[in-house]
């Protein structure tokens, strides 16, 4: 895996960042496109078999992706829409990234090495909510991330605190530089490690989240690419604040447990929570 990240890195070094030209979204389908700053940010979107007028809106962002084109976030919508009542559930596609089918969204994808959760990102992403929210009228907005989507999932509800009313952070790199040191240890010959960015770290916003946010962490225990204690660490800050936290550690998962039972079972469980 170290060496598979490593040919992943240098080649999106080597192609200019892998940028995506944003272009506005008058002449797109609103349904799968969303205008933002960055650009359109595509998405999909399931749905429950019966709705009333205010659903539940869940909305899924993948991770960093270094060695794929992400969709396993639309699986995840489409297995939440399967499995709820009265649920819209969306798969977001983050800025700079090309989905399989060959649909790219609007902005920089980066080197995939904590460089892209910055606040223009965390802006456009809050946009799509914003846009998503207007179309659905929810009555209530759980937002869901994997890896670096969980650290943009931890950014959003700390910048832009009330903008969701839950969030499911899971294999979250909550301490972005602390992550950062320990993947450059992994990779020590790969340099990008040692450049700085601009993202903002969940840590540093964890007191900005609003009290009446529910959040649930979720981490594998053998995770080697986004150790637990970086989950545990930022669920111990979220208490520490006064948010209404809860973590979950799976045994013996490693990194890639977004399809995981028990993440699902943690998304039943937030849309059927009582507010």
């Amino acid at each position: 895996m170290r060496v598979f990240l490593l040919l992943t890195i240098l080649f999106a070094a080597n192609n200019s960042f892998c940028q995506a030209t944003g272009k506005g979204c008058a002449e797109k389908d609103s349904t799968h496109w969303a205008n933002t700053p960055l650009g359109c940010l595509y998405f999909n979107t399931y749905k429950s078999d019966s709705l009333t007028a205010n659903p539940t809106l869940v909305i899924v962002i993948h991770g960093d992706a270094p060695f794929n084109k992400p969709g396993y976030q639309y699986r995840a919508a489409r297995l939440v829409a399967e499995q709820n009542n009265n649920t819209i559930a969306v798969g977001l596609l983050r800025p700079g990234y090309t989905d399989p089918d060959g649909n790219t969204s609007g902005g920089v994808r980066g080197l995939t090495t904590g460089d892209n959760y910055t606040p223009e990102v965390i802006n456009a992403i809050a946009d799509a909510i914003t846009r998503l929210k207007e179309i659905y009228h929810p009555g209530k907005v759980i937002l869901v991330g994997h890896s670096g989507g969980s650290a943009i999932t931890a950014d959003i509800i700390g910048v832009k605190p009330g903008l969701v009313n839950a969030a499911i952070i899971v294999s979250c790199p909550c301490n972005v530089p602390d992550w950062r040191t320990y993947m450059g240890s992994l990779q020590p010959n790969v340099t990008a490690w040692k450049r700085p960015v601009t993202s903002i770290s969940p840590n540093t916003v964890a007191d900005k989240v609003n009290k009446n946010t529910r959040v649930t962490v979720i981490s594998g225990k053998e995770d080697d690419v986004c150790p637990t204690r970086l989950s545990v660490d930022y669920y111990d800050q979220l208490k520490q604040y006064g948010i209404n936290a809860k973590l979950i550690q799976i045994d013996g998962e490693k990194h890639e447990i977004l399809l995981h039972n028990d993440v699902f079972a943690a998304i039943k469980e937030m849309i059927t929570a009582k507010e």
